[in-house]
């Protein structure tokens, strides 16, 4: 994930074998305890994917990655 860039397309295969096609529109990284719920969880406006992965330093004591990198995209290809 962490090599996609803005106007980048990702297409995805629904279930009733139609592509759904979004743009990228930003990535960021959040501290684990930062991430912004509202944000990257909502519910409301226009269609959007959000894809998230861990990012940052590892953290050999806690045995995870110290952040959380998300991918905001929006539906639809870029102009």
């Amino acid at each position: 994930l962490s090599s996609l860039r803005p106007g980048d397309r990702i297409t995805l295969r629904r279930e009733d074998g139609a592509d759904a096609t979004y743009t990228v529109q930003a990535l960021r990284q959040y501290e684990k305890d930062a991430l912004p719920d509202s944000q990257v969880y909502a519910t409301t406006g226009p269609p959007a994917l959000r894809l998230i992965t861990c990012g940052g330093a590892y953290d050999r004591g806690r045995g995870e990655y110290r952040d959380n990198l998300v991918v905001y995209a929006t539906a639809g290809r870029a102009h």
